[in-house]
Parts: C-alpha cells; structure tokens; sequence
C-alpha cells in the first residue's frame, strides 16, 4: 500500500523496511507493532532498523509523519474551498486507509507534536487564514480548530462507535459518493463566512 508514496531515492533496504513499517502500525499501532515481524517482512535484519531509523517510536514517528507529509502535498487547498479540500482528503483517505489508521493510532499513542506534521498544519492554517482575511471562509473560529473540525467531519463515520453505527447495520462502513457528498456538504454549511443580511424594511 505504501509503495506509491515511497521517494525514489531511497535505498532498497529502506524502501522495504519503511514499507513494512506503515503496513504493520497500521494494523497494529505502536503498541501492538514489533520489530521482529517488521524485520522478516522486509527480509531485512532488526539492526537495520535502529540504523536507519532508530527506535520502535522513532520509527513510528517518521512513519506518521512522512505519511502524513505526504498526504498533505497531494492535497491542494489553492482555491480557499475547505469543503473542496474535504471531498479531496476523502479521496485520498479512500485511496489510501492506511494513513487514516495511522493519523488514529498516533492520536491515541503518541499524544505530542511531531516537528514535520506541525510545519504541514501550519501551512495549512495560514491558507486558511488566508481564506478567512478574503472572506471565503468564516472567521470567527481560529485557522487551526476550523482545520479539526474539517478533519473530524472527514473520518467523522470511521471514529464514531459501533453502537451508533449499529444504526445503519446495510452502511457500517461508509464510502463511496454519496458520504463524500454528505461529508463536504456538512463541511460547507460549517464553514461557510455569515451571509449579509438585507436591512429590514417594516410592511
């Protein structure tokens, strides 16, 4: 799943390693994940690991990142839409579930900032700042909330409980066009800037 997201300069060894890497925290998460069976999956030894990339945690870390990175850069939010956007990322994050795995995961098991996916946020927290100042999107909640708040509608059906979705027992996993559709059309009515209201005139 990882290996069209993999920079082409990276050394075989690496490639493997980082592949099995992404595959493993996302079935299993930082906890559950181990070195050995990261190792035999990419018939490399676990002392290549903690060369190339140190600890089990280091390693996490740069998985989520560069995942995380990555997914990002495919994104574009050039035109000030976050509903756009949004029906982008469920795209993406259909294209690719293993990163919307890791982005829960890292959310339960390492609750601290990583340097690489801070950059990306604020990137995109200025755009949208940026979008706010140009009256495209509405200004009254800060960049950064707006941005959680978009990123939870997104995953909003893959986070909730089981409980719930017992609901709607024929849609437990909900994809396809018609969510993304619900998705960015909430994500519209969320951030949509207050329309002008006419004056009044009394009959």
């Amino acid at each position: 799943m990882y290996d069209d997201c993999m920079p082409p300069d990276a050394t075989e060894t690496k490639r493997r390693l980082m592949k099995a890497a992404v595959d493993e925290f996302a079935t299993y998460g930082l906890a559950g994940a181990r070195i050995d069976r990261i190792a035999e999956t990419a018939t490399a030894n676990k002392r290549s690991i903690y060369v190339h990339f140190g600890t089990k945690e280091e390693l996490f870390d740069i998985v989520v990142a560069d995942s995380m990175i990555k997914l990002a850069e495919s994104i574009s939010f050039e035109n000030g839409s976050l509903a756009d956007y949004a029906g982008d990322l469920f795209d993406r994050l259909e294209r690719w579930p293993h990163i919307r795995r890791l982005y829960l995961w890292a959310g339960l098991e390492r609750q601290q900032p990583v340097d690489a996916e801070v950059q990306q946020y604020r990137k995109r927290a200025s755009a949208i700042e940026a979008a706010q100042q140009a009256g495209k999107v509405r200004a009254d909640i800060p960049a950064a909330e707006l941005m959680a708040m978009v990123l939870s509608l997104v995953i909003s059906w893959d986070t909730t409980t089981w409980s719930l979705k017992a609901l709607q027992p024929e849609n437990r996993q909900k994809t396809g066009p018609d969510h993304r559709t619900r998705v960015t059309t909430a994500v519209a009515a969320l951030t949509q800037p207050p329309q002008t209201r006419l004056p009044h005139h009394p009959g």
